[in-house]
């Protein structure tokens, strides 16, 4: 048998070679291929018979389509409900503890700072109030011995003017009611300058007070058996927040327990950095089992209402606003924005755009959220157009 031939150090290179070149064509002839051949293109645009922009704020769906036949048409229902208007979280500020000291003596506070802070908002209280006094009988004193010299003044002038008295003393008089006058304005002046102080000094300590989550008033007419619970409520809500709303809370401490409560004030200006508004509420605690500090989730406006509500489903969220469809003839809907609130199961409280009564696309509505947009975006250039018209 013949052995077989090795192969040389050229045909090794010679075969290599062919093989690139090889290798090369066969990626250009892939690279031109047209792509019809080798995988059809998907046909993704939607019918456009199905649904599309009827017009500003409106949105046509084919009747008996495919795609209306998927969604939910349900009627706005007017209901008595409970359910709360806002839902924040919140925490217990102060608890008074029953005992037969001072109420001052008796405040329980989340932290030794505004315990602090109350105490020289105490101090600064009784101050301004010894001030207000001393300014008052302050006046009173100037008021009785400018009167008093007064009088001397007037009985010398008769004597000096029947030749009775000396000069030297109707002026000596005179001199000294300017004196009193002096004096008196001084001391009123001064009296004045320590009531401005201590009013100050005690608004001051009171805005310091609101702000760590304390309402001042509340704790000089709060009840053995109430706790004092603060919550922030975001900018867009507080116009759904008034004094006297019921509310009830539920604290992560002690689940499945509910505390009922009202609320007793707003504070008198928004936070700059959270935007928010600080309300205070005075909750029932009979059995005192809330300690200061705890936190809570507490929902506001319990009180009995009647109510519209729609399909949470049924409301699409677009930038800044919420909008539901509504029924606007045989297969139109109009975009109506709304206000929406707090859920209630499956349903959500409608409290501004709907009056109750109205056919509304409930299930399925987020289908339409891009042609929602289009009829907004199409409202817009309308105003915009009409507003530019000289």
């Amino acid at each position: 048998m013949n052995p077989m031939p090795i192969p040389s150090a050229a045909s090794n290179r010679r075969a290599a070679l062919a093989a690139g070149v090889a290798l090369i064509l066969a990626a250009g002839v892939w690279r031109f291929w047209p792509a019809s051949t080798t995988m059809p293109a998907i046909d993704r645009t939607p019918h456009s018979g199905t649904a599309t922009v009827a017009g500003p704020l409106l949105v046509a769906v084919e009747p008996g389509s495919l795609l209306e036949q998927k969604f939910e048409i349900p009627t706005v229902q007017k209901e008595r409900i409970t359910t709360p208007l806002v839902t924040v979280s919140g925490a217990v500020m102060a608890r008074l503890r029953p005992g037969q000291e001072a109420s001052e003596d008796r405040w329980q506070f989340a932290n030794v700072e505004l315990s602090g802070t109350y105490a020289d908002w105490e101090k600064a209280r009784t101050e301004m109030d010894f001030d207000a006094k001393r300014l008052k009988k302050t006046r009173e004193l100037t008021a009785a011995q400018l009167q008093s010299q007064d009088r001397v003044v007037d009985r010398l002038r008769k004597l000096v003017a029947t030749g009775t008295e000396a000069v030297r003393d109707l002026t000596l008089a005179e001199a000294t009611l300017l004196e009193i006058q002096l004096e008196g304005q001084k001391a009123v002046f001064e009296a004045e300058s320590a009531l401005t102080q201590a009013t100050h000094s005690h608004a001051d300590l009171e805005r310091q007070l609101l702000q760590a989550g304390v309402d001042p008033a509340l704790l000089d007419r709060a009840d053995t058996d109430s706790a004092m619970v603060m919550a922030d409520v975001p900018e867009v809500r507080i116009s759904l927040v008034k004094p006297g709303q019921a509310c009830d809370a539920y604290f992560f401490g002690l689940p499945g327990q509910s505390f009922h409560g009202t609320v007793r004030s707003l504070a008198p200006a928004l936070s700059s950095e959270r935007r928010t508004l600080r309300v205070f509420f005075e909750l029932d605690d009979s059995q005192g089992r809330l300690k200061p500090g705890m936190y809570a989730e507490i929902g506001l406006g319990t009180d009995p209402r009647l109510a519209v509500l729609a399909p949470a489903d049924g409301v699409l969220h677009i930038g800044d606003g919420d909008f539901v469809l509504t029924d606007a003839g045989p297969g139109l809907w109009r975009v109506t924005p709304v206000q929406v609130g707090e859920r209630a199961g499956e349903r959500v409280e409608i409290l501004g755009g709907l009056k109750g009564g109205e056919r509304l696309i409930g299930y399925g509505a987020i289908l339409l959220k891009p042609l929602v947009v289009q009829a907004l975006l199409k409202a817009k250039q309308q105003s915009e157009a009409v507003g530019a018209d000289p």
